[in-house]
C-alpha cells in the first residue's frame, strides 16, 4: 500500500520520519488551563497502526477538554489552594474563617499565592481573585454539573467501556432534557428548582420516542446521578426523580415472545448472506447468551478445542453482572460458523471487530433486527427473544432451574475456567444438547 497517497483522517499528519501523530489545537478559551495552544499524540509508525489507535486518543482528547470546559471557577480556585497551601487551608476557605476576626488562619498566604499566579500563569482574574479573598462557595449545582461530577467520579471505578457509554448516555440525557425544557436549563437551573413536575414532564417527553423500557433506563440514569451528588457534595436538595416509575417498563421484558420453530426456520435464511451475520445469529440462538456478550467476544475466548466460549469482561465490554461470567458450550454449527471469523488474528482482537467499538452492541442490535424484521413482523418478538427461546428450551428439556440459570448467566459461581467452579463444562453440555435438539 502507498501511503502517500492515503488521505489522512482529520487531526493526522505524516512527520518526516514516516511515523504517524495527532495535532489538535487548544481551544482558545481553555489554553489558559491547558498551558499549551496544541496538543500532539503519538499514533504509530505505520497507517494502519494510527488508524487503529486514532479512536482511542480522539476520545481521550475530547475528554481532556470536556473535563477543562466543565471544571467550575471555585472548583478551580479550591485546587489551587489545596495543592500550594494543604487541606487544612481549603477547609478554612470553604467555611469562611480565614482572617484576623476568625483567628484561625491569616489571609497572607492566600494573597501571596495569588500574586504569584497572577505573575506565572494565564489563568482568569476571577480564579486569581477567588484564591485572593479565600472564600470558597459551593458553586451552584446544575444538571449539567450533576453530570460531569458523577460521571467523573464514576471513571474512576469503571473501565474504558463503561466509561465510554456512560458518557455517551448523559449526552443523549443531554439533548433530550434541552429538548424538552430548553436549552439554558441544562447548564444553568440549579438543582434545587426542579420539581417533581418537571420529571414527569422528562419523563413523558421520553415516552414520545422511547419504548417505556429505554425510558425507564434513562430515568434510571438520572436519578442515580442526583443520589450520587446530593451524597457525595452533601447537599440538602431532594431528588425530584425518587421513585418515578414509568409505566409498561416493568411489562416490556416481559411482552417479549419467544420465537417459534417456524420463524426459525425463516429466519435462516435472511442471515445466511453475511458470514458475520450467520454466525452472530446461531450463536445467540444456541447458547441463549445476551447479544453485548457475544459481539464483545474476543479471540481467546473462543476454545476450539472445547468447543465453548469464555463469557468474561475484556477491553471490548463489561459483563451486566459479576454473575454472567462464565463458560458455555458451543453447538457444532456454532462453533463452525465462528472459527473462520478468529483465522490469523491475536488472541486479544475481537471476533467481531466492527461491533467492539462504542455503541457496538446498538449497531450489531440494529444490523441483527433489520434482517429479523424482514421476516418477523410481531414487534414482541426481537433478537432477544432467541435468549427467551433458549430458556424454554432448556425448561422443555427437563434441565433442572439452577443447572439453566447458571448456563443463562443468571446465578452465582458460574465461572468454569477450570471446569471445577459451579456446573462443569459437560454437565451444561449435556443439558443444551437436550435442548437443542428439543
Amino acid at each position: 500500500m502507498d501511503e502517500t497517497v492515503l488521505k489522512l483522517p482529520k487531526y493526522v499528519f505524516r512527520r518526516p520520519n514516516g511515523s504517524y501523530r495527532y495535532k489538535r489545537n487548544v481551544p482558545k478559551v481553555l489554553q489558559k488551563y491547558i498551558y499549551k495552544k496544541t496538543l500532539y499524540r503519538q499514533l504509530g509508525a505505520t497507517y494502519t497502526e494510527a488508524i487503529a489507535n486514532l479512536p482511542r486518543v480522539h476520545r481521550q482528547i475530547e475528554h481532556l477538554f470536556q473535563i477543562e470546559r466543565l471544571t467550575h471557577p471555585e472548583e478551580r480556585a479550591a485546587t489551587l489552594i489545596e495543592a500550594n497551601l494543604g487541606e487544612v487551608w481549603l477547609d478554612a476557605a470553604k467555611m469562611g474563617m480565614v482572617g484576623q476576626e476568625h483567628n484561625v488562619l491569616p489571609i497572607d498566604a492566600y494573597v501571596d499565592l495569588a500574586d504569584e499566579l497572577e505573575l506565572t500563569t494565564l489563568l482568569p482574574t476571577n480564579v486569581i481573585n477567588l484564591v485572593r479573598r479565600a472564600k470558597i462557595d459551593k458553586p451552584p449545582m446544575t444538571l449539567e454539573r450533576v453530570f460531569f461530577i458523577y460521571a467523573r467520579d464514576k471513571a474512576k471505578s469503571q473501565t474504558q467501556v463503561q466509561r465510554l457509554s456512560l458518557e455517551q448516555r448523559i449526552e443523549r440525557l443531554r439533548k433530550d432534557i434541552k429538548a424538552c425544557f430548553g436549552a439554558d436549563l441544562w447548564a444553568h437551573r440549579e438543582l434545587k428548582e426542579y420539581t417533581r413536575r418537571d420529571a414527569t414532564a422528562l419523563r413523558d417527553y421520553l415516552l414520545g420516542r422511547m419504548s417505556p423500557s429505554s425510558v425507564q433506563r434513562a430515568i434510571n440514569i438520572v436519578k442515580a446521578g442526583i443520589n450520587h451528588v446530593i451524597r457525595e457534595e452533601e447537599l440538602e436538595d431532594k431528588n425530584p426523580f425518587a421513585f418515578l416509575s414509568v409505566e409498561g417498563s416493568a411489562a416490556s421484558k416481559e411482552d417479549r415472545l419467544p420465537l417459534s420453530e417456524e420463524d426459525m426456520a425463516r429466519l435462516t435464511g435472511a442471515f445466511e448472506s453475511s458470514d458475520v451475520a450467520l454466525a452472530l445469529f446461531v450463536t445467540l440462538a444456541d447458547t441463549g447468551a445476551r447479544l453485548a456478550e457475544i459481539v464483545g467476544l474476543e479471540v481467546i475466548d473462543l476454545d476450539k478445542q472445547n468447543s465453548s466460549i469464555w463469557i468474561r469482561p475484556n477491553s471490548h465490554r463489561s459483563l451486566k453482572t459479576k454473575n454472567s461470567a462464565r463458560l458455555i458450550p458451543l453447538s457444532p454449527r456454532a462453533l463452525t460458523l465462528l472459527a473462520p471469523l478468529t483465522e490469523g488474528q491475536d488472541g486479544t482482537d475481537p471476533i467481531f471487530p466492527a461491533y467492539s467499538k462504542p455503541r457496538g452492541n446498538d449497531l450489531a442490535s440494529a444490523m441483527l433486527m433489520k434482517r429479523l424484521r424482514k421476516v418477523v413482523a410481531d414487534k414482541k418478538k426481537t433478537i432477544h427473544s432467541l435468549r427467551h427461546r433458549m430458556k424454554d428450551r432448556l425448561r422443555n428439556s427437563d434441565c433442572p432451574e439452577p443447572l439453566s440459570l447458571a448456563i443463562l448467566g443468571h446465578s452465582r459461581n458460574t465461572i468454569a475456567e477450570n471446569y471445577g467452579s459451579g456446573y462443569s463444562l459437560e454437565k451444561m453440555r449435556e443439558a443444551m444438547t437436550r435442548a437443542w435438539q428439543t
